[in-house]
């Protein structure tokens, strides 16, 4: 199986000889505290749609919804002050969230988790919403972001969120997303608001009124709830010296996404067997040229680089899949 490869701009002196597919191969079999960017491309796979490409969810939802400008406006903030641009969000999400729990982890997720039980994932920063690394037990996360009970920050960023949880505008209570309970410009009211104030009422008490719930999901124009502690997770990750950075299937358009790769790729080539990797059927943006960030550049799939480096199928024998909550 031959991957489609472009040139390698630096290469150690000890692997000179080396092919640029072994050497990714060598990388991925080897490397000790690894941080994956992952984007839509590690899904497509399972059938979910990405958002940029000329075919894919923005285009789509243009088309769809007769909408103005691009279909990333049913991402934006600013569309819950426009009841038609809510009712159309409402179903998109209801429709993703059920396309995202028919499907199964890729083989590329397979491969993460592979390494992630091996001890050799520092971090897998996803920006991707459909939550099928939780299906995985090795790459399970925390909502809110956070660490573990033994004070470890959790293996899988969720950098935009994930349809797994609905979360109150009012008290920040997370429930469970049902998509059946999504739909028109009203969104659904908090139950956790709604028992508090038949309380109050019933002590003759004023209301302090009932939140709203919304996806958990970061949208276009807003701030991240867990952004403080994803920056706290980046910065130990770079100080934990990792010695390969894979970024996957994204076209690394966020800012947000773009800093912290730009300081994971100068840690890594700070290590003398540092290597960084772009996997993707898209070229590096212009910020991040391969002469500049890049030691390995993929112009392939993402699931093609698992086939081919073969570590496997992560396989738990007692874990029931599903998504981690606090």
């Amino acid at each position: 199986m031959a991957l489609a490869m472009e040139t390698s701009c630096t290469a150690p002196t000890t692997t000179t000889a080396m092919s640029r597919t072994d050497r990714l191969s060598d990388v991925l079999h080897s490397s000790k505290r690894i941080v994956v960017v992952a984007g839509a491309g590690i899904s497509t796979s399972a059938g979910l749609p990405d958002f940029r490409s000329s075919d894919g969810l923005f285009q789509r939802l243009k088309t769809q919804h007769k909408i103005k400008g691009s279909g990333q406006n049913l991402f934006d903030v600013s569309l819950y002050s426009n009841d038609n641009l809510t009712s159309c969000f409402h179903d998109m999400i209801a429709e993703l969230s059920r396309q995202a729990r028919s499907a199964k982890p890729t083989e590329f997720h397979h491969m993460l988790a592979k390494i992630a039980d091996e001890g050799r994932l520092l971090r897998l920063y996803t920006q991707n919403i459909d939550g099928l690394e939780g299906a995985l037990e090795p790459l399970t996360t925390r909502t809110p972001y956070g660490k573990d009970h033994n004070g470890k920050w959790a293996k899988t960023v969720q950098v935009h969120g994930s349809l797994d949880y609905m979360v109150c505008t009012m008290c920040a209570m997370l429930t469970k997303l049902e998509p059946d309970t999504i739909s028109g410009p009203e969104a659904p009211l908090c139950k956790s608001c709604e028992a508090v104030d038949n309380v109050r009422r019933f002590e003759g008490k004023r209301s302090r009124g009932v939140g709203r719930l919304r996806p958990r999901i970061t949208l276009y124009g807003e701030r991240s709830p867990d952004e403080d502690e994803i920056t706290k997770a980046a910065g130990s990750d770079v100080r934990q010296r990792p010695d390969a950075i894979i970024v996957v299937g994204t076209t690394l358009k966020v800012p947000g996404m773009q800093t912290i790769t730009r300081n994971i790729c100068r840690a890594v080539r700070q290590q003398k067997q540092g290597v960084t990797v772009w996997i993707s059927t898209e070229p590096p943006p212009a910020g991040f040229r391969a002469q500049d960030s890049w030691d390995i550049v993929v112009r392939d799939t993402a699931d093609s680089v698992a086939r081919y480096v073969a570590l496997g199928h992560w396989i738990s024998l007692t874990h029931t899949p599903g998504p981690q909550g606090t």
